[in-house]
């Protein structure tokens, strides 16, 4: 979330502060209903009971002079009665809040600082007494007692309301207004600087360019005279020559173990051949004789005048004895 969106400030700055008021109000009508009750019982005692609203006055123009013994009983018992130990960061954040609501709307481009001094929590409570305490000196009518019962509320409503905007007064005086007005509202004249970044070349030293080359020549002559590594060869230890020619041996041997001489030359092998040629085909015509049922094929012409014409036949006249009429 964007700190200085100025829709998102109001509604924190109404959150904690509304949070705030609503701890702070009625303790604060609590002490100052307890200051009329001290003002009642002293006019009590002295028998002047028609001065009661004067001496409250008077009690009211002893607020801001309240030393740190009153203002540290009065911080222990609103933190005990509202039970929020954390009020002094409450505080704390509301005037921050506040602040950013005020600086979010910048004349320039940058955002400028601003000093603040958060009071601690006894300097706020007594700020807010000393407001309350202005504020009821010229409305005591508000504490008047013979009245009717609608009318004491009317006025309880009425001192709270002014509980609850003397606590925003507070907030308010504690921010630094005029700082804020003096760093916003001056004129000012903002300057943008504009960096370039050049990259920087290195000009090389002619003396280590000749030391480096004079390093790799002499680097390459030692590699010259370095001897060389002798070269293997392969040398096959059989000195006999390889015969690439085929050839047929004249003995094969039978299954039993015997020798037979057998000529393996071209003419002989053609011969032996077409000698099995010839037997093989013999054997084949007699084969063919031994077949029992052969197929015959004949020449002798083909008689068909013993075929039966069916379009050509007439049947037998039945005679069966009667006259013709």
């Amino acid at each position: 979330m964007d700190d200085f969106v100025l829709s998102n400030l109001y509604e924190s700055k109404n959150e904690w502060c509304g949070r705030l008021v609503s701890i702070l109000t009625p303790l604060i009508v609590e002490g100052v209903q307890s200051i009329f009750n001290e003002s009642w019982k002293m006019c009590v005692e002295n028998n002047e009971m028609g001065k009661y609203l004067m001496t409250f006055q008077n009690l009211l123009t002893r607020v801001p002079k309240w030393n740190s013994l009153i203002l540290e009983e009065e911080r222990k018992r609103i933190i005990e009665k509202s039970g929020c130990t954390y009020l002094e960061d409450l505080i704390s954040c509301v005037h921050i809040v506040q602040l950013k609501v005020l600086t979010c709307i910048r004349v320039g481009n940058k955002q400028k600082k601003i000093d603040i001094s958060i009071p601690k929590l006894d300097h706020f409570i007594h700020r807010v007494y000393v407001n309350v305490a202005r504020k009821i000196y010229s409305n005591v009518y508000l504490f008047e007692k013979n009245v009717g019962d609608l009318q004491i509320q009317k006025y309880r409503r009425e001192t709270e309301v002014i509980v609850q905007e003397c606590i925003l007064s507070s907030i308010r005086e504690s921010i630094p207004t005029e700082a804020i007005i003096r760093a916003y509202m001056d004129e000012t004249v903002e300057e943008e600087e504009e960096i370039f970044i050049e990259p920087i070349v290195e000009k090389p030293d002619p003396a280590a360019i000749e030391e480096k080359k004079t390093g790799v020549t002499e680097e390459m002559k030692i590699k010259v005279e370095e001897p060389l590594p002798p070269v293997l060869s392969i040398q096959n230890v059989d000195e006999e020559k390889v015969t690439t020619k085929l050839t047929f041996n004249n003995t094969d041997q039978a299954s039993d173990g015997t020798s037979i001489v057998a000529s393996k030359d071209i003419d002989h092998l053609e011969e032996l051949s077409v000698a099995r040629n010839a037997q093989r085909k013999l054997e084949e015509e007699n084969d063919f004789e031994d077949l029992p049922d052969r197929i015959k094929i004949h020449t002798d012409p083909v008689i068909l005048n013993d075929v039966f014409d069916l379009d050509n036949h007439k049947e037998p006249e039945i005679n069966l004895g009667i006259e013709d009429l």
